[in-house]
């Protein structure tokens, strides 16, 4: 597996971050959050962005005018596509959180989003499964037993039920999922500096037993590639962003390529295209030589090309 070529498709001098890259009706669209700054000072929302090339990105559409958005993915459900995200109405407060949704049939028109909030969770990842949605959520809190991830499924895609406990306390949060026949494989971060655990479970999802990974990753995109298991993230320097390999066997992962990154970076997403796939993130390893209109907050939206 070698690193083609990266390119930077977005730059504007602010603090662009939190990405995720999906291909619907042979286009290609990237989604990030657009801000001053990482934290919810920075008043973020959520841009969209569109390619039939992967060379000139056009941005479609913004998402919507609230306090702090943050962490937008795709997904596509009932041959739509859609955009989840999560939202800070009130920013003096870290205590109340939102869940939206919105629907594309054409890829150019959204729909008015649609509010999913569940038990004040952060609803972080959908993956389809068997014609229906399973979205990852997680709360946090002041102590570690405080935090938890959580499954949750959907038949109509705007209501979504739990399923089950992934990881409960831990500082467990941002969570991705694998489905492979019956089994799912969630790759759940745990903060204060811990490796992310790997946690399996079978249909109906109810259950699941817990591994500890042996290197950190933050914000993690689990995915297949000729016919091995991946992990995309933020490493462990916390300065990089990288892909590793995961063995199943052993319950262990190491690394295989560090992308161009530097600082503030990762949240990938990841589309995967016969002998290669396109992975998006984000990075300040180019900060010193490009336009910031926030001082050290400045950030860019890349795509890097991999394959054999």
């Amino acid at each position: 597996m070698k690193l083609k070529e990266v390119k930077c498709i977005w730059w504007d001098g602010y603090h662009n971050a939190f990405t995720d890259i999906i291909k619907y009706k042979g286009s290609y669209f990237v989604c990030f959050r657009h801000a001053t700054e990482h934290g919810l000072k920075g008043q973020g929302e959520i841009y969209v962005l569109k390619s039939n090339n992967l060379e000139n990105w056009e941005l479609i559409t913004k998402f919507p005018p609230l306090e702090d958005s943050r962490d937008p993915k795709f997904f596509i459900f009932e041959e739509k596509i859609g955009v989840l995200f999560f939202a800070y109405p009130d920013i003096n407060t870290r205590q109340i959180r939102d869940g939206y949704i919105s629907y594309s049939d054409d890829g150019e028109n959204f729909s008015p989003v649609i509010k999913i909030s569940k038990d004040n969770l952060c609803f972080w990842r959908i993956r389809n499964y068997k014609e229906k949605l399973y979205a990852t959520a997680y709360k946090g809190g002041e102590k570690e037993e405080d935090w938890g991830s959580y499954l949750f499924v959907s038949d109509d895609g705007e209501n979504f039920n739990k399923v089950s406990t992934i990881l409960e306390g831990e500082y467990a949060n941002e969570t991705d999922l694998l489905f492979e026949g019956d089994i799912c494989y969630a790759i759940v971060r745990r903060e204060n500096l811990q490796t992310p655990a790997l946690c399996i479970s079978k249909y109906p999802f109810d259950k699941w037993e817990s591994y500890n990974l042996n290197k950190i990753i933050q914000g993690p995109c689990i995915f297949k590639f000729k016919g091995e298991i991946y992990i995309a993230g933020r490493v462990n320097t916390l300065t990089k962003t990288g892909i590793l390999k995961l063995d199943l066997e052993r319950k262990r992962v190491k690394d295989e390529i560090i992308l161009p990154s530097e600082g503030d970076t990762s949240y990938c997403g990841v589309v995967v295209e016969n002998n290669k796939f396109y992975l998006s993130y984000y990075s300040q390893h180019e900060i010193e030589k490009r336009e910031s209109k926030v001082g050290e907050n400045a950030a860019g939206i890349y795509i890097a090309e991999i394959g054999e």
